[in-house]
C-alpha cells in the first residue's frame, strides 16, 4: 500500500492536514504528537506495516495538532477546546459518525474530552502514555509522581527540545527504543513536524495540561498503555485508569532488543484493534495461506561483467519497476528486492503463475533472462515481512528453474485445475534445506484462457425480463401477484382432480 494521499480541512482560515486509509464499517482516529510527521510516519517498514494493517479493520483517520507538520503554521498552541473542536471537524469532513480515538501522550486529553462530552460519536478510547495532571506550577507533586520524577521528567524533555532534530525525543518516550537507527528516524520526524521554538512552546504547554476532572465522565471503554521503561511512573498511568468508570490499564511488553519504532509499538495497535472491534485477536491471526511468487535474473554476475556497473544499476531498476507494476496488476504485493532477486505473494496460485509468466516473457526486451518459481503454503507475517516453511521452498523451487522457465510445487498445479494453464513433469527434486524430495513442475509456454463455462439455458423472453424488472420495482407486488396465481392454479387442479373421478 502507497502512503494516502494528504487532505485538509479548513480551520478558521488555517488547514489542517489529516489521512484516511482503508474503508469499512467501523472507524478509528488517530491524533498524533506533536513530533509524529504523517507523511515520514510512512518510511520506516514497520510503522507503514502497522499503519496498513490497521486499515484491515476499520477505516482509519490519522492527523497532528493544528499548525503542526503538514498543516498550516499557526502564531500558538490551540488550547484544549480547539484542539476538540479540530477533531470533530476532521471526524465530520471524513464522514465520521462514531469512533474509537487513540490519544497519544498530551494528546490524549482532546480524545478524553470529546468522549466525555460527545459520548454519542466515541465506542472507546485508548490513551498511550497520557499524562492525566499538570506537572509544573501546582502546589503539589501530581497523583503517582515523586518530586524526583517530575524534574528528572520536565528537564529531559527540555533537553531534548534544545537539541530538537537530533532524535533525542526517543529515549524519553521509550528508552528500550534508543538506539542509532531510531534516533535518525526520529531526527526526521521532529525537523519535519515542528521548528524547535514551536516544539519548546508545545512541550511547555503540555506540561500544564490537566484533563483528570473530565475522566469519571468519560462512558465507553478505555484502555490505558504504557511501556515498561516509559518516564511516566505505572502509578500515574493507573490512576488515570482509575479515574474511568470502565477503564483499564495495561503496561506493554518490553519491546525485543533492537526493535524499530514500528515493531515496539505494534502492540498499541493489539489494543487498538481490540478495542474498536470488540474481539481478542488471536495469537495466529498473522498465519495465513499465500501463494508465493520468487524471480532471479539468470547469469546476473555475467550481466555485470558484460555492461559495467552503471549499466547494471539502470538495468536492476529497470526490472524490479516491470516486476512491480507485473505484481500490482496481478493483484499481489513485492514483498522484498533482493539484487537481482524479487519477492511477491498472492492470495491465490493461479494469479501467481500467470504473472510468473508475463515477467519471464518480458524479461528479453531488456536483454536478461529470468526464472521463477511458485509455491503455496501457510505464511506468517512477521511486520512487513512474511516468513515460514512455505517462503523457503518458494525460494529454492525458483533456484531449482532453469532459464525462461516457470518452475512449481504440486500443491500449485492441483490447485490451479481448470484454470488453462498445464504443466511438464520435472521429476523429483530436493530442496537444500526443505525436508522431503519435491515433485515440481514446469509451466507449458502455452497459456490459454481461463476456461468459461458453457451457457445452454435459453435467453429471457420480453415476459421474462418484464418479471425482473417487476422484481426490482415492486417485490411486494409480484408476491400478491404469486400468491393469486398460486391459488388459482390450485383450484384448477383440484376441479381436474374432481373431472377426473368423475370420468
Amino acid at each position: 500500500m502507497d502512503p494516502p494521499e494528504i487532505q485538509y480541512v479548513d480551520r478558521e482560515g488555517s488547514a489542517l492536514a489529516y489521512q484516511v486509509v482503508g474503508d469499512g464499517d467501523l472507524d478509528v482516529v488517530w491524533f498524533f504528537e506533536f513530533n509524529l510527521h504523517l507523511d515520514l510516519m510512512w518510511t520506516d517498514p514497520h510503522v507503514h506495516y502497522l499503519m496498513e494493517r490497521g486499515s484491515t479493520f476499520a477505516r482509519t483517520t490519522y492527523f497532528q495538532r493544528r499548525g503542526l507538520g503538514l498543516s498550516d503554521p499557526v502564531d500558538r498552541v490551540p488550547t484544549l477546546d480547539e484542539q476538540v473542536s479540530d477533531l470533530l471537524a476532521v471526524m465530520d469532513e471524513v464522514g465520521i459518525q462514531r469512533a474509537t480515538l487513540v490519544g497519544m501522550a498530551s494528546t490524549c486529553a482532546a480524545v478524553s474530552v470529546l468522549a466525555a462530552r460527545a459520548p454519542e460519536r466515541v465506542t472507546g478510547l485508548v490513551l498511550v502514555q497520557p499524562l492525566g495532571e499538570s506537572l509544573l506550577d501546582t502546589d503539589r507533586p501530581p497523583f503517582g509522581w515523586d518530586p524526583e520524577e517530575v524534574e528528572r521528567f520536565v528537564t529531559g524533555w527540555r533537553a531534548a527540545a534544545e537539541t530538537w532534530g537530533s532524535g533525542n525525543s526517543t529515549g524519553i518516550w521509550d528508552p528500550a527504543v534508543d538506539s542509532p537507527y531510531n534516533r535518525r528516524l526520529m531526527a526526521l520526524l521532529e525537523r519535519c513536524s515542528a521548528p524547535p521554538s514551536t516544539a519548546r512552546t508545545h512541550l511547555e504547554w503540555t506540561f500544564r495540561l490537566d484533563f483528570t476532572q473530565v475522566l469519571p465522565s468519560i462512558q465507553c471503554p478505555t484502555r490505558v498503555l504504557l511501556v515498561p521503561d516509559s518516564p511516566v511512573p505505572r502509578r500515574s498511568a493507573r490512576h488515570v485508569a482509575d479515574l474511568i468508570p470502565h477503564g483499564r490499564f495495561h503496561l506493554l511488553p518490553p519491546a525485543p532488543p533492537g526493535a524499530s519504532l514500528g515493531e515496539a509499538w505494534t502492540p498499541v495497535l493489539d489494543h487498538v484493534e481490540e478495542i474498536a472491534t470488540g474481539v481478542h485477536r488471536p495469537t495466529d491471526a498473522d498465519r495465513f495461506l499465500a501463494a508465493v511468487l520468487f524471480t532471479d535474473i539468470v547469469g546476473s554476475t555475467e550481466v555485470l561483467a558484460r555492461i559495467g556497473d552503471s549499466k547494471y544499476t539502470a538495468l536492476l531498476a529497470a526490472h524490479e519497476r516491470e516486476v512491480r507494476d507485473e505484481v500490482e496488476q496481478g493483484g499481489g504485493r513485492v514483498v522484498k528486492v533482493t539484487g537481482d532477486g524479487t519477492f511477491s505473494t498472492f492470495d491465490g496460485p493461479v494469479a501467481a503463475v500467470r504473472c510468473a509468466h508475463r515477467i519471464c516473457g518480458g524479461a528479453g526486451s531488456l536483454g536478461i533472462e529470468v526464472r521463477a518459481g511458485v509455491h503455496v503454503g501457510p505464511v506468517e507475517r512477521a511486520g512487513p515481512e512474511i516468513t515460514g516453511m512455505t517462503v523457503h521452498a518458494g525460494a529454492r523451487i525458483g533456484a531449482a528453474a532453469g532459464p525462461g522457465e516457470v518452475l512449481v510445487s504440486r500443491a500449485v498445479r492441483d490447485l490451479v485445475a481448470g484454470s488453462g494453464l498445464s504443466f511438464v513433469d520435472r521429476d523429483l527434486h530436493e530442496l537444500k534445506g526443505v525436508p522431503g524430495r519435491w515433485s515440481l513442475y514446469a509451466l507449458d509456454d502455452t497459456i490459454l484462457p481461463t476456461p468459461l463455462l458453457e451457457r445452454n439455458h435459453p435467453s429471457p423472453n420480453m415476459f421474462d425480463r418484464s418479471v425482473l424488472r417487476l422484481a426490482r420495482r415492486a417485490p411486494r407486488l409480484l408476491r400478491t401477484v404469486a400468491t393469486v396465481a398460486n391459488a388459482a392454479q390450485r383450484r384448477t387442479s383440484r376441479r381436474r382432480g374432481t373431472a377426473t373421478n368423475l370420468d
